[in-house]
């Protein structure tokens, strides 16, 4: 069986798709965490069935170790600094852990393993429009989308020294069932769980691609399998979204609807992002060309999971 390794396998996408390569026997799965998002989330694991390595991809000499040890076909690379908020605040740790995290990863993959690198589309400029992969949309307004962008950049260029197979996934804004940061849905939930009808948000004009958490872990697996990630000069580069774009008062609304109650929005200034872009909605041709595939859930459906999922600290 050949060897796969997931980082960030404990987190919110990387959880459900290592649950997706164990039931769908793709091969032997280990998954590289340090489990900053809590051990508790290994509870609704199958346990026994992958093998945790318990390294931060920031301890270069750990990782390489591990790499050598192992010599998976196929890393997928998911641990990140994923939340804005997390990054603006703590430039340093976000660059640390977003490039020179994934540099350490990339310098120690052996055999010209296929590389699935998440990314994001916080790479792209601000617009109105459905963004295509080409460099012409590139332009990231944050912290997190310049580290992303620094990754992809450093992936392009183990891929062109032939020393990877590079597949870069821009990820766009993952919702359903198991949450790990406080983005909007969680954040939705949370007040509702704490009696609140009149819901505290920060921007009110953003229009988002929402994807399911299973619609973006299959989306990856699909996306890792492909062979012409292995055939081609440059890496594959594909958006993983659906299409499609929705405002947060529609996101409130279909929560409302699945909570039963209804709800009002309240701005909270102590919540506007100061850096925001007014639309996020992703050109799914290349996913689609690529795969043969695209996301199913609807977001009814995955506004419902998470709210059926929900804890007592609002994370879903």
């Amino acid at each position: 069986m050949r060897k796969i390794l997931v980082t960030g396998g404990i987190g919110y996408v990387g959880r459900e798709l290592v649950r997706q390569l164990l039931e769908q026997g793709d091969g032997e799965i280990h998954v590289l965490d340090n489990l900053a998002c809590g051990e508790h989330r290994l509870n609704q694991m199958d346990r026994d069935k992958f093998t945790l390595h318990r390294i931060d991809i920031c301890d270069a000499r750990g990782v390489k170790q591990l790499l050598h040890q192992l010599t998976p076909e196929v890393i997928y690379h998911l641990a990140a600094v994923h939340y804005i908020p997390a990054c603006e605040a703590s430039p340093g740790d976000a660059t640390r852990i977003n490039v020179a995290g994934t540099v350490n990863l990339l310098d120690a993959a052996t055999n010209r393993a296929r590389f699935v690198f998440a990314s994001t589309a916080a790479v792209y400029s601000p617009g109105d429009r459905a963004y295509t992969e080409g460099p012409e949309n590139i332009g990231p307004i944050d912290i997190y989308g310049i580290t992303k962008l620094q990754g992809e950049q450093f992936v392009r260029y183990f891929h062109d020294c032939k020393r990877i197979d590079g597949v870069i996934v821009r990820l766009f804004n993952v919702i359903g069932p198991g949450e790990t940061n406080p983005h909007l849905v969680p954040a939705i939930i949370g007040q509702i769980g704490q009696g609140h009808r009149r819901v505290r948000l920060g921007n009110l004009f953003p229009q988002r691609d929402y994807i399911d958490v299973a619609d973006a872990a299959e989306g990856f697996r699909r996306l890792g399998s492909v062979a012409s990630a292995k055939n081609g000069d440059d890496p594959v580069v594909s958006n993983l979204g659906t299409g499609k774009s929705y405002a947060v008062h529609e996101v409130v609304a279909q929560i409302g609807i699945s909570a039963e109650v209804p709800l009002e929005i309240i701005q909270d200034p102590d919540r506007i992002r100061i850096n925001d872009r007014p639309r996020l909605c992703a050109s799914t041709q290349t996913l689609e060309a690529v795969t043969g595939w695209s996301p199913k859930k609807t977001i009814a459906e995955s506004l419902r999971a998470a709210w059926n999922a929900r804890t007592a600290d609002g994370f879903v």
